[in-house]
């Protein structure tokens, strides 16, 4: 009786610790897990982060945001309330993109290149992992779910867009982020758009001047060996 009483114990424990995700996903063997925790060395912050460009986001039922953003190698994720104050986040290291999904007040951050989702609980402790299968209706999840700009919760609707001016149609990435609620007042949780300009602009002033300057040395040579 001890026996089958702890089987089922593990049993329902496992079930209620299992990540709910939309993907359709396989086991991953326990020494993998241990690797690809390592590799990611993921940490909690508890100070916000400087703000930087969005790349994925999600909102659960109790109006908490998660906002992933990237620093240099470091990828972050942020957790806002729903009036963009900071609570909580994690850091941690990714080769390629990612996205993020609530599960419950828990948060599953999917590596795309490593077809991998990782569910961790507010505290930044590793609840489950799961392999994320290659398949038609997973790709599918990916594009319409995972990476949709726009989240209805509680009957407000969440958006991340660019607020950039011409230089929108040049950026992959999204500078803010608002809720409309249902009398259609806006409210911006997140924004950086003036300093993603004013970055953006930099970048592309130093990729003309590089330009200009091979450009320069090229009719330099060209002219030279015209005259030899």
């Amino acid at each position: 009786m001890l026996v089958i009483v702890s089987v089922f114990l593990c049993n329902e424990n496992k079930s209620v610790l299992a990540m709910d995700t939309g993907f359709t996903t396989d086991n991953m063997e326990l020494e993998d897990q241990k690797i690809f925790l390592s590799n990611i060395n993921l940490s909690l912050i508890t100070q916000e982060p400087p703000k930087n460009i969005i790349t994925c986001f999600d909102v659960n039922d109790n109006g908490l945001i998660a906002v992933g953003t990237e620093d240099s190698a470091k990828k972050l994720v942020s957790i806002y309330t729903s009036d963009g104050i900071f609570k909580y986040g994690y850091v941690f290291d990714c080769e390629g993109s990612f996205g993020v999904e609530w599960d419950g007040n828990n948060i599953i951050i999917y590596f795309v290149r490593s077809g991998v989702a990782a569910l961790f609980d507010e505290k930044g402790k590793n609840i489950d992992l799961k392999v994320i299968q290659d398949t038609i209706d997973n790709n599918s999840y990916w594009n319409h779910s995972v990476f949709s700009t726009q989240r209805t919760v509680n009957e407000s609707q969440y958006t991340i867009k660019n607020n950039m001016g011409l230089f929108n149609i040049f950026s992959s990435s999204y500078s803010q982020l608002i809720r409309a609620d249902t009398k259609g007042h806006i409210t911006i949780i997140y924004d950086v758009s003036r300093e993603y300009t004013v970055k953006f602009i930099m970048i592309s002033i130093i990729v003309i001047l590089f330009v200009v300057f091979v450009f320069s040395l090229l009719m330099l040579k060209f002219i030279k060996i015209k005259n030899t």
